[in-house]
């Protein structure tokens, strides 16, 4: 099976230029199985909405709940997953293995600090993975705080230097490792992801199936490991 990690939709994030329902036909027709719904979750894209920090929230679910509608209608599996920044830095990290429930709960989560995120992304079972560490604006984070880095980011609009995220988890290799399109626009489609013979149906099984190791990377670029090793 062939699964999306890191996608955006129109509705959820300002940077999103595809529709969700339009994305998952998208992802369909690429030979995508899954796709994980990664929206921003940060001033931006949450702050700006009107109510309470939980309306906030509940209003930012609308690009995942979209899009789970549609991929149940066109025979897409889709799962809940968002990208945070914090307060701190330009940093993003995407979340894998949470449910809709852990905004609602928590709808102030960017605005913890970095270990107090990944304290609250173990308690409810979830994995968190920097994104895009060299990016422009980014730096790595402390290993220590992180359950991985996104060491392949296929958005073709940024200087992501993933020959040196590569390097960066050479240097962990406890830590897991991930890929994804970054998908915003037409152009990203399908440029990474991971392949596995793992079930997915839920976040649950999507963590397990990170921890296990039990999946290759997808990569446009030769440069990052094209299908590294399962």
């Amino acid at each position: 099976m062939r699964w999306e990690l890191h996608a955006h939709t129109s509705e959820s994030s300002r940077c999103g230029k595809i529709a969700a329902a339009e994305g998952v036909a998208m992802l369909i027709s690429a030979g995508t199985d899954g796709v994980v719904i990664t929206d921003h979750y940060n001033n931006d894209n949450v702050d700006t909405h009107p109510g309470s920090p939980r309306d906030k929230a509940r209003r930012w679910l609308r690009g995942y709940l979209e899009a789970k509608q549609a991929g149940d209608r066109l025979g897409l599996r889709v799962l809940f997953g968002l990208e945070a920044r914090l307060q701190d830095c330009g940093n993003d990290y995407l979340v894998f293995g949470a449910e809709p429930a852990f905004v609602l709960e928590n709808p102030l989560l960017h605005k913890l600090t970095l270990a107090e995120l990944k304290a609250l992304c173990h308690e409810n079972g979830a994995l968190l993975i920097q994104a895009h560490p060299f990016r422009e604006g980014c730096h790595p984070a402390d290993p220590a705080l992180v359950d991985g880095y996104e060491i392949y980011n296929g958005n073709p609009r940024h200087g992501n230097d993933n020959s040196r995220a590569l390097e960066l988890a050479e240097a962990h290799p406890e830590l897991i490792r991930t890929s994804g399109s970054d998908f915003h626009r037409p152009e990203d489609l399908a440029r990474g992801g991971i392949y596995t013979d793992f079930d997915i149906r839920t976040g649950a099984d999507l963590a397990d199936c990170l921890r296990s190791g039990r999946f290759g990377l997808i990569c446009a670029s030769p440069k990052a490991n094209d299908k590294e090793g399962m």
